[in-house]
């Protein structure tokens, strides 16, 4: 950031700050101090946002934001050029629920990539798993990353469990989490955490079936009790539909390799889901075979239907077992700032 814009962001600061009548100088200063130590970019997302928070709580006026555009946009004129520009920006902040975020935007996909790169690096190609999620879009299309990503996923063939906690348990970049006592059917069983941050990979389980084809499986304690019932909901997929969705191209990033789910099965699952989802599918799209996610939606009006049973002997119940005997230690790794 050069001298001029942290001037600018100074004055913006300080102006704002007496027009909200925010008189604690310790929390102008931080401010201050914390957009500086942005790039420019995540820099002015956060002015953009923090002035709507000012708006919404009527503590600035319209009037007075738009006396200010000029300085706003002189911080980067190669990519603002206009008011409308800004509220563009914003309006697309919002859609991508990256109003309150809790790292810069820079920041957090320095973050995913590495926390990918590493992970992929312990698994060496060792393991059945299938990544899967809107970042997967970007990275195999070779698209810069745009919006905010809080995790990596990964379908895990769940006769791996084990092995992948002894990796990462023995590994000085992750931990491995459970999610079990607490988890709904939809959410992740396991994690794996990258040096203590915010970034970690969500572990969703399945069977591989003697033709190959996959059946995914959600284990969660009925009514969220650690000592009730588990339960596991199963959803088998035919063979043709896990051909086309579990790809089994291998695929590199920085050298290392990794597989992933079918770009036509992400684009499928996102194309007509949340803003964000559908932000995804439109970057993806002409790298899509619609063909092919035509097929997929023909096989899923075949009613791949979702079975609920009771538990009484699988993986996850040994890993609780282990994780309950394995001693709490700290973090093996120094927390990233």
């Amino acid at each position: 950031m050069s001298e001029d814009q942290k001037k600018t962001i100074f004055q913006l600061v300080h102006t704002f700050a007496e027009k909200a009548n925010i008189t604690n100088q310790d929390d102008i200063d931080h401010t201050f101090n914390r957009l500086c130590s942005m790039n420019i970019d995540d820099s002015i997302d956060n002015i953009l946002v923090s002035l709507n928070d000012l708006l919404n709580r009527k503590l600035i006026t319209q009037e007075d934001v738009f006396n200010n555009v000029d300085s706003i946009i002189s911080l980067n004129p190669d990519k603002y050029s206009s008011v409308n520009d800004l509220i563009d920006r914003l309006n697309w902040i919002r859609s991508m629920n990256m109003e309150h975020t809790s790292m810069p935007l820079t920041e957090n996909h320095q973050l995913v990539v590495e926390a990918f790169d590493r992970f992929n690096e312990l698994l060496n190609g060792d393991f059945d798993c299938y990544y899967t999620g809107g970042l997967m879009g970007y990275l195999a299309t070779n698209h810069e990353l745009e919006r905010y990503h809080s995790d990596l996923d990964l379908f895990l063939n769940e006769q791996q469990l084990i092995a992948l906690k002894d990796l990462v348990d023995a590994s000085q970049d992750f931990d491995f989490v459970s999610d079990m006592s607490h988890k709904d059917v939809n959410d992740h069983e396991y994690k794996v955490v990258y040096k203590g941050t915010s970034m970690s990979v969500g572990i969703f389980l399945f069977e591989r079936l003697p033709d190959n084809s996959i059946t995914t499986k959600k284990y969660y304690f009925e009514n969220r009790d650690p000592n009730g019932q588990l339960l596991v909901d199963e959803q088998h997929f035919s063979k043709d539909y896990t051909d086309m969705a579990f790809s089994n191209q291998i695929r590199e990033h920085n050298g290392i390799p990794y597989r992933m789910m079918s770009l036509e099965s992400i684009y499928n699952s996102k194309k007509n889901s949340r803003p964000k989802d559908r932000y995804d599918a439109e970057i993806i799209k002409n790298s899509v075979d619609m063909m092919v996610d035509y097929r997929l939606d023909v096989e899923k009006r075949n009613n791949f239907a979702i079975s609920r049973k009771p538990v009484t002997q699988s993986v996850v119940q040994t890993v609780e077992k282990l994780m309950q005997e394995q001693p709490s230690v700290e973090y093996k790794g120094a927390a990233m700032k």
